[in-house]
């Protein structure tokens, strides 16, 4: 994705989406394989640890649905199939998470000097599209 002021002064951010199938050695492979390139990582049905964590790297700000944490102690509560990791190149002060009551969307803003730019990362069940 690319996001342009002029032509003399270009912003890129580099996206990387995977379904890695609650696996833990698929998010480390995509992580392990990425050399610090990408910007933002969407990552559904993602690998999460009976302390609710998923595996990061210290350069990534890990972004998990809204009322992720409350859904652990609430087995009646949908698991979280949607995160987003943020490069720390990415000032925290420049993109905040839109707060979306779901556990299939993860979602932030970005403010740049292009303006604001909102990305979302949904999980859509393959037996219905009730998250759409």
């Amino acid at each position: 994705m690319v996001v342009t002021q002029t032509q003399e002064d270009q912003q890129k951010i580099e996206i990387k989406q995977i379904n890695t199938n609650k696996s833990d050695n698929a998010t480390h492979d995509i992580l392990r394989d990425d050399d610090g390139q990408a910007d933002i990582f969407a990552i559904q049905e993602p690998y999460i640890d009976s302390k609710g964590r998923t595996r990061s790297l210290p350069h990534l700000r890990v972004v998990y649905p809204t009322g992720h944490i409350e859904q652990l102690d609430d087995p009646t509560r949908p698991r979280s199939r949607s995160l987003m990791m943020v490069h720390t190149c990415i000032s925290t002060g420049s993109w905040t998470q839109i707060e979306i009551p779901c556990a299939d969307i993860t979602a932030i803003q970005i403010k740049t000097t292009c303006g604001t730019l909102r990305i979302f990362n949904i999980y859509n069940d393959c037996n219905n599209d009730n998250t759409l």
